[in-house]
């Protein structure tokens, strides 16, 4: 079989955005994949309590990025349960695995878009949130 050169340009055209097209799905997966932790992967850790479970998946977490905002200003992550606030991450240490559906990592910006009851005067680098039955989509 023979083609034309302008036939052998489309076909590359359409292979590249193919390949593009697959790169950018696969690594939608691994970014939802790298933001949550399931019912299965909790209860696989075996551990005391939620902090634990955390600290063995996912320990990015629990790092507080870019340090202060302002002499006054500390940078926080928060710990939410089904849409209330309760405090810092230290709050999961309280929490029994077996009560988790899913935790859920929200950066600062995305935390403080979508999340009530954070205030503009906290400077949150980002949000655990620990879903007891399935969240709302």
């Amino acid at each position: 079989m023979k083609f034309s050169r302008s036939g052998v340009l489309v076909l590359m055209l359409l292979a590249s955005a193919l390949v593009t097209a697959c790169a950018s799905a696969a690594r939608s997966d691994v970014d939802f994949r790298r933001d949550v932790l399931t019912q299965e992967e909790i209860r696989s850790t075996q551990a005391l309590n939620l902090f634990e479970v955390v600290e063995r998946l996912r320990p990015r977490w629990l790092d507080v990025r870019g340090g202060t905002r302002s002499f006054t200003m500390e940078t926080e992550i928060v710990v939410f349960q089904n849409g209330m606030l309760l405090g810092g991450p230290n709050e999961l240490r309280q929490m029994e695995t077996e009560i988790a559906y899913e935790i859920r990592w929200l950066d600062g910006a995305r935390a403080v878009a979508t999340l009530s009851g954070l205030s503009s005067g906290r400077h949150v680098s980002g949000a655990i949130v620990v879903y007891t039955r399935p969240p709302r989509r």
